[in-house]
């Protein structure tokens, strides 16, 4: 991977920190996106003694605010001029309603409108690359309802942290097909996973407490989890491949409504408009 640059969200634990540390073993240098600044420095440190790569950097920002976003972009275009691989990994449920800092439905910013509009802040600097790979921590986790108008609010019905998250991980998908039709696979490839159900401290703290000594017993380590992520950044056999959702190394099929084109570019265009880039 040397010297490749590749930029990880929600690096500093879980799936996100053991493709960071998987990453710098390989040679890459590594920028880690953390919403804490300790927690990342600390996390930098690790993985530097880990695996004896020192260039290994971190930037702060709380991937929830499109100003942040805004910044964190602007800071990897001054400091790297390009980006070799962007994987988007950040995410997570609510259990309970909150809204954003621009008044989105939180479980619906971080998973879909916040790698929607740091995929587009950073084309650039993935196009100076040459070869650049945008990847999409995605689910199984999926739905065939999208209703565009209620996405970003959900103000009807009772809410269910989890029915956004299907929604947010299927907007995300269909996100990932429509830029590989759009970006020539030669500048850009964009490609979608399912890192497998996995055990870290956020899956712990969302599961009753009678389940939890259970879960480490029966889910994949972030290391197992991290596995398709680093085959997508690194393998030479998929660095033409573009528009397709793996599980484990396998290229899947996801629910119908992801390949419906016609949703995808209103959604896209919708997209444009939440984030302010339209």
């Amino acid at each position: 991977m040397e010297p490749k640059i590749c930029l990880v969200t929600g690096a500093n634990s879980g799936i996100g920190f053991a493709t960071a540390e998987g990453l710098a073993k390989q040679g890459a240098h590594v920028v880690l996106v953390s919403r804490d600044a300790k927690r990342g420095e600390d996390a930098r440190q690790e993985i530097t003694s880990r695996t004896g790569n020192s260039a290994i950097d971190v930037l702060v920002g709380d991937l929830s605010s499109f100003a942040d976003i805004r910044q964190l972009a602007e800071q990897v275009g001054e400091r790297y001029g390009r980006l070799d691989v962007l994987i988007n990994n950040a995410g997570g449920v609510f259990s309970q309603k909150q809204l954003s800092q621009d008044g989105y439905e939180m479980t619906f910013a971080v998973n879909y409108l916040a790698p929607f509009l740091l995929t587009h802040l950073l084309l650039d600097s993935l196009k100076a690359s040459g070869a650049g790979r945008i990847i999409n921590v995605a689910s199984r986790m999926q739905t065939n309802q999208l209703r565009l108008e209620f996405l970003p609010k959900q103000d009807a019905g009772r809410y269910s942290g989890m029915n956004v998250y299907k929604q947010a991980k299927t907007a995300l998908l269909m996100l990932t097909y429509f830029l590989a039709k759009q970006l020539p696979k030669n500048e850009v490839t964009v490609n979608a996973l399912h890192p497998g159900v996995i055990y870290t401290p956020q899956s712990a703290r969302s599961a009753p407490s009678f389940v939890r000594p259970l879960m480490k017993l029966v889910m994949q380590s972030p290391e197992q989890g991290a596995a398709t992520s680093l085959y997508l950044a690194t393998s030479p056999e998929v660095s033409q491949i573009t528009g397709n959702y793996y599980t484990g190394l396998q290229p899947v099929r996801t629910v119908p409504i992801s390949y419906d084109a016609a949703l995808q570019q209103q959604l896209y265009e919708q997209s444009l408009i939440w984030t302010g880039l339209s």
